[in-house]
């Protein structure tokens, strides 16, 4: 387990600590359980179920790994990282209880810092995708720095100097 801390100024100091942890199959369940407002009306997780059905592996989509995050003992988060072949694509979700409280950025940033010790990530750049009309997640995400790099009529990539 590796402990992550963003300090964050605001109207007052707040401090986070983001605990990173393997993903585990009751977080998964809770996850999927997660419902949002927005665009996302859920978080996909059946590739967690099916690589562990046929491969005997907790995995996500594109065999990534999935990371459950933490603050203090309530689950705050989802990171997953997708390895590709000269980069690391990342993917996250946040608990809908934590959406719109600015937490966003800090969560970014911890989930960076995390993929460049957890697997030496020695690139200069970090990346990810995100789909069009998912406006909130593309401004939270213009918000921590990450620029387009390529776009479609559905996904826009986007990557971020690290």
């Amino acid at each position: 387990m590796i402990h992550v801390t963003i300090e964050l100024l605001y109207e007052e100091e707040k401090i986070l600590e983001y605990k990173f942890n393997p993903i585990s199959i009751d977080d998964v369940f809770i996850i999927e359980n997660w419902r949002y407002d927005g665009y996302m009306k859920s978080i996909f997780m059946k590739p967690y179920h099916d690589n562990l059905a046929s491969l005997g592996v907790l995995k996500g989509p594109d065999l990534c790994d999935g990371f459950s995050v933490y603050v203090e003992k309530d689950l705050f988060g989802l990171f997953e990282y997708y390895h590709r072949d000269d980069f690391i694509e990342i993917g996250l979700a946040i608990n809908p209880k934590y959406i719109k409280k600015g937490y966003s950025k800090s969560f970014i940033e911890a989930g960076i810092s995390f993929a460049k010790k957890n697997y030496n990530y020695q690139k200069d750049y970090i990346y990810l995708t995100v789909e069009k009309e998912n406006i909130a997640a593309y401004n939270a995400y213009k918000n921590a720095d990450f620029v387009i790099v390529h776009e479609d009529a559905l996904e826009i990539v986007m990557r971020r100097k690290v």
